[in-house]
């Protein structure tokens, strides 16, 4: 794999073309605002995993999908095994694959990814590109097959995270996590540990998807006086986070509900014929140290 480094006066990010991941974001200090992946990747590569990575993005689909298939017009469809999960496949293929850069400046990438993996054939392009305290990400996917086909595309960030670090976003409600990390009943009323309309810390193991999700969502870590703020077009957001020592906490802004071919309607899914172009943005932004220190 190629590992790019990029920058300006205010962030510094390392782009792989493995997965099309980030490797670590950084703000001028040299402070991790993503989980790093550290040094040890260019050294020993193939010790490395995407899931250990800062970011990586989610195509064809995001999250995990009911027994590994679903139906549309009638007709099922088994999706690919996954040589990260055995009964899932996990966040689609595009992380587990390698990219191929088409274009490099010193503060922006693009690269493009052609799979033909079950029933999906697509074509996806991902940027990443440096403006000034933020960064800027989007994922494009074009149906290449003759058959229509169910899309939905995301990204999966680690933010860094310490004991202090809190989180807030708006959403109408969420899925609860049920046996095999798929959503089960959908709540509006939101249980305490869950409700992060006003600032909350993320305590013990979360892996939910909320939906009517505002768009926006933020952390502030008052140790460092540090705030970041994270908008999507998405609809739909996964929070997940592994456990209080884990050192991160997920914020995943996805085109569609987790496990949404079995939900009615399929909300969020795109369906795309050949030639169809979804997309979905999302931007990461490190914000004055001031609003920090009014609102934290």
């Amino acid at each position: 794999m190629t590992v790019y480094t990029l920058s300006n006066p205010h962030l510094r990010m390392r782009v792989s073309t493995q997965g099309a991941c980030l490797l670590g974001l950084e703000d001028e200090q040299g402070r991790p605002l993503l989980r790093d992946t550290g040094p040890d990747v260019l050294c020993d590569p193939g010790q490395w995993h995407p899931g250990e990575s800062a970011l990586f993005p989610m195509v064809p689909l995001a999250n995990r999908v009911a027994g590994n298939r679903f139906e549309l017009w009638g007709k099922g469809y088994g999706l690919p095994e996954s040589s990260v999960d055995p009964d899932f496949f996990l966040h689609g293929d595009g992380w587990l694959q390698q990219w191929e850069s088409v274009t490099l400046t010193d503060r922006s990438v693009a690269m493009l990814l052609t799979s033909r993996n079950g029933p999906f054939h697509y074509l996806a392009e991902i940027d990443y590109r440096l403006q000034g305290t933020s960064l800027v990400a989007r994922i494009s996917l074009t149906h290449l097959g003759e058959t229509p086909c169910l899309y939905g595309a995301g990204f999966h960030p680690f933010f860094w995270r310490d004991e202090q670090t809190r989180i807030r976003f708006l959403a109408s409600g969420v899925w609860l996590e049920g046996a095999d990390h798929l959503p089960t009943d959908w709540s509006s009323r939101l249980a305490p540990h869950l409700d992060f309309r006003q600032w909350q810390r993320p305590q013990g193991w979360l892996n939910h998807c909320y939906g009517g999700w505002h768009g926006t969502a933020e952390l502030v870590h008052p140790t460092r006086q540090q705030r970041l703020k994270v908008v999507s077009d998405a609809s739909f957001l996964m929070l997940y986070q592994s456990d209080d020592a884990s050192g991160f906490v997920c914020l995943e802004p996805q085109s569609h509900a987790a496990n949404a071919h079995h939900l009615a309607g399929h909300p969020g899914l795109r369906l795309l014929q050949r030639g169809d172009i979804m997309s979905i943005a999302m931007t990461i932004t490190l914000m004055p140290e001031l609003t920090v220190r009014c609102e934290a």
